[in-house]
């Protein structure tokens, strides 16, 4: 190997050992939250899931389930309005209906792989015992599809990139090119900086979401069922909450490797666990709580209300606060620990 070659790469490695925050956030970091994340998902019993029954005859659940013999469902009798709103906020993939006549039906929307697998594993218990068909009811009605409920995450997805890349990638990236140094070189106040970035951001986020809806709404015919003043009004919110939390992330890092790292150690596990893709319901009970609790799950879930239940801005008003004050929060602290030089 060619001497030069040689001295270069030994510079570089050296360099790399020397930024502890490089080794933390390449090494240590991935090993974190797989463990995290394993520990999540890997449960040593088996998955319960909870199915709806919908049935005007009291004794109609307690002999289904002694008939399923089963502890891999779990059955609630419920109206069958009960039972759409759960589906709607995936609680719920499937349920059950049975008519005067003692006959039961599936419902659950096909496109659901998660409804289908519900629903292949109950079939599965029953032939064990007899066999005999069972209609299946397609849930094709808007705000009941999985697309219903992808779509709102995907806005509230959108949100979260849009801010924590696009201001904290930013800020960090100037800071590398120490353009921060010059910014403040000027009169102009450091908080008008900061909240010109937000502002930005915000407008942006917006015509984002926008496309994303009017491209859905052609296409999948997804609707807004709720107040639109309510969706204005958790878009903002939640579009302040994680301005805010970008410009913390920002506040320090002062190379691509931290600034990548701090980054991607809040959007990945954000991404995976805040029902975006799939319903958070089916983590295990101390997980679910914590989740609840998160921005980007506040977010999703609203928008979700909102689309799909037909949400006021009074139900709404309690998490844009929230997220107001998380934004307010984290926008203070990151303004006064940031580093400009």
């Amino acid at each position: 190997m060619n001497n030069t070659l040689l001295k270069l790469i030994i510079i570089q490695i050296k360099d790399f050992i020397r930024e502890p925050e490089i080794l933390f956030w390449s090494i240590l970091f991935p090993i974190g939250i797989s463990g995290v994340l394993g520990l999540a998902f890997m449960q040593k019993e088996e998955l319960v899931r909870e199915v709806a029954f919908v049935s005007h005859n009291r004794g109609s659940v307690e002999a289904y389930e002694n008939r399923l013999n089963s502890e891999l469902f779990k059955f609630d009798k419920s109206s069958e309005e009960e039972a759409l709103l759960k589906i709607k906020r995936g609680e719920i993939q499937l349920y059950i209906k049975e008519d005067p006549s003692g006959t039961i039906s599936y419902h659950f929307d096909p496109v659901n792989a998660e409804a289908q697998l519900t629903y292949l594993m109950l079939e599965k218990e029953l032939t064990k015992e007899k066999s005999e068909e069972r209609p299946t009811v397609e849930i094709t009605t808007t705000g009941n599809r999985y697309i219903d409920f992808l779509i709102p995450g995907l806005l509230a997805l959108g949100i979260m990139n849009s801010c924590i890349w696009g201001i904290g990638w930013n800020l960090i990236d100037s800071r590398i090119k120490k353009l921060l140094r010059r910014m403040v070189a000027t009169p102009m106040k450091k908080s008008t900086f900061l909240t010109a970035q937000m502002i930005t951001r915000l407008m942006v986020s917006f015509c984002e979401g926008l496309i994303l809806f009017v491209f859905a709404h052609l296409f999948f015919g997804v609707e807004i069922q709720g107040s639109i003043p309510g969706l204005i009004l958790i878009f903002v919110s939640g579009t302040f909450a994680f301005a805010g939390i970008a410009i913390l992330i920002s506040s320090r890092a002062e190379n691509a490797q931290v600034g990548n790292g701090l980054i991607n150690a809040i959007v990945l596990p954000l991404t995976i666990v805040s029902g975006v893709f799939f319903s958070y319901h089916n983590f295990p009970d101390w997980i679910e709580n914590l989740v609840r609790f998160l921005p980007l799950t506040i977010l999703a879930d609203n928008i979700r209300a909102i689309f799909n239940e037909g949400a006021s801005i009074t139900s709404v008003l309690l998490p844009s606060f929230f997220l107001l004050i998380t934004g307010f929060v984290t926008f203070i602290a990151g303004l006064r620990i940031y580093k400009w030089y």
